[in-house]
């Protein structure tokens, strides 16, 4: 009788330590791969000339500027619905469901390319770091701590320390729910026209 009860405490400890191992396995790797779905998604953000993410085609829009054709309008929807696509394969499997036409809309999602192309830079990310969000009352919340260095056409270089909130899905911890630039390090500070 003392054995099998000994026996059935030694099982039980063991099924708890197994489902331990089990739980906090899952767990790293949803901390893996969120991570690395910051990381990509920062890249595609910051990183110039990137993957092809920032194409800029130049409308001129004002009274004097000629009206555009409908043969013009119905090439502009295709590129504007060929980026949207481009931008999907490359980090829409970073967001849970419904949740990248939310970031799509964010305006640092060209904003960065946007001025490195205009500068002249190139960008790309220096050091990653992930840290909890110590000031928030939320277990779904931390920050991607990011370097950025941007090269300019003479070769000097800049580098940013940007601080980017990125809140991540409480069913599915390796995907983002969405993402928030709270310091970029004077980046625009650098780079605009004085």
């Amino acid at each position: 009788m003392k054995t099998m009860r000994m026996i059935r405490s030694v099982i039980s400890i063991l099924m708890v330590f197994i489902m331990a191992v089990l739980v906090t396995g899952c767990k790293t790797d949803a901390v893996s791969k969120r991570a690395e779905n910051e990381e990509k998604l920062l890249k595609a953000i910051t990183e110039y000339p990137g993957d092809g993410l920032y194409d800029p085609e130049m409308t001129v829009i004002g009274l004097d500027a000629p009206e555009l054709t409908e043969e013009e309008l119905a090439e502009a929807e295709k590129k504007a619905a060929e980026e949207k696509e481009k931008w999907q394969k490359a980090v829409g499997d970073c967001f849970a469901d419904g949740m990248f036409d939310t970031f799509y809309k964010e305006w640092f999602r060209i904003d960065f390319l946007g001025l490195s192309q205009a500068k002249g830079l190139t960008t790309s990310i220096t050091k990653f770091s992930i840290e909890d969000d110590a000031s928030q009352d939320s277990d779904n919340i931390e920050h991607a701590l990011i370097t950025v260095t941007a090269t300019d056409e003479e070769g000097a270089t800049k580098s940013f320390d940007m601080d980017w909130q990125m809140i991540f899905d409480k069913d599915d911890p390796g995907l983002l729910q969405k993402i928030e630039l709270k310091d970029d390090g004077g980046f625009w500070e650098a780079y605009q026209e004085p």
